[in-house]
């Protein structure tokens, strides 16, 4: 009877202790997760902190927040190294979530490209209107002309805003990976929100990007975006910096005298100039990551289609 007390009570005792390192364990790594999201989510606050508040539509400042997005990604993928969850090892949630998250994002530059190419159309079409200013001035009229807004039509289905809205019932890695796609797509949708609004000349796609997102207001980006809720009260029509100056510079010139008209064509081929450089600069970033997010999207799916054929295999 003593012998089995004792093997009894020791029996009790190695579950205790299993379970208390167990339970010391999960908060252990409760904590890691934790601490390295915080971390990717500093990352990407420090990084967009850095922007300037003011003149958000401008194409200067698009090109600006651009260049951030690298970093904003190699912390995203410093963040899978520190879980230990690399994309070969995703659940299929994860990578779907991810692959909706892509899709749409090339779909967004898709539209952004559009939109750049509709304006390269009018700046040459304006560039060319200043050349036939001196010798053929009733030509030059049919060219000199405001550079018109893009057009937005893109929409994404209401699965997807329905979906990507909340978070489903996941722990450890994969809500490490859903709270941290949502953050990256918080911050990429808003730019590109902004950024087509400004070449549209309307909020509309600014709007579309917050539905789908659920707002921002819990993003690295709600100090940013509170000054464009300041500019949507006073019910200011989204138009780049850049566009507008333009715009303006082609109405001085219509109506200048003949003796003004050589300066103020020369200041407007000015202005087409650094038009021309940022939008070959931002055309150029656009591409890059387009190209990145296509590399992402096809190693994600290739890993995928190998893990699921592999477990085909050992469940056959």
């Amino acid at each position: 009877m003593v012998l089995l007390a004792a093997q009894k009570f020791s029996k009790k005792l190695e579950d205790h202790n299993n379970h208390t390192h167990h339970d010391h364990h999960h908060h252990h790594q409760s904590h890691h997760f934790s601490s390295s999201l915080q971390d990717f989510r500093s990352i990407a606050s420090n990084s967009i902190s850095q922007l300037p508040q003011s003149e958000i539509l401008s194409l200067s400042w698009i090109h600006k927040f651009f260049g951030l997005l690298p970093s904003i990604n190699r912390a995203f993928a410093k963040l899978l190294v520190d879980i230990d969850y690399p994309m070969s090892s995703w659940d299929s949630e994860s990578v779907q979530l991810f692959l909706r998250y892509s899709v749409n994002l090339l779909d967004l530059f898709n539209s952004i490209s559009s939109c750049l190419s509709h304006l390269s159309q009018a700046r040459m079409s304006l560039s060319h209107g200043l050349s036939l200013l001196e010798n053929s001035p009733s030509s030059a009229m049919k060219h000199l002309k405001s550079i018109p807004p893009g057009c937005f039509n893109l929409s994404f289905d209401e699965d997807t805003k329905a979906e990507d809205r909340e978070a489903k019932d996941c722990s450890g890695k994969q809500m490490v990976v859903h709270e941290a796609v949502n953050e990256l797509k918080r911050i990429v949708f808003w730019v590109c929100g902004i950024f087509l609004s400004g070449l549209c000349s309307e909020w509309k796609p600014y709007l579309e990007m917050r539905k789908i997102t659920g707002g921002f207001d819990d993003s690295s980006v709600f100090t940013l975006d509170s000054r464009i809720n300041e500019l949507m009260l006073l019910e200011k029509m989204p138009v780049l910096k850049e566009i507008e100056e333009i715009n303006g510079s082609v109405a001085n010139l219509l109506a200048a005298s003949d003796a003004e008209k050589l300066d103020a064509s020369m200041g407007l081929q000015k202005e087409l100039h650094v038009l021309e450089k940022l939008m070959d600069d931002v055309s150029e970033e656009v591409d890059e990551l387009f190209g990145s997010v296509m590399t992402q999207r096809n190693e994600l799916i290739d890993c995928f289609r190998i893990t699921t054929t592999q477990t085909q295999k050992s469940t056959a």
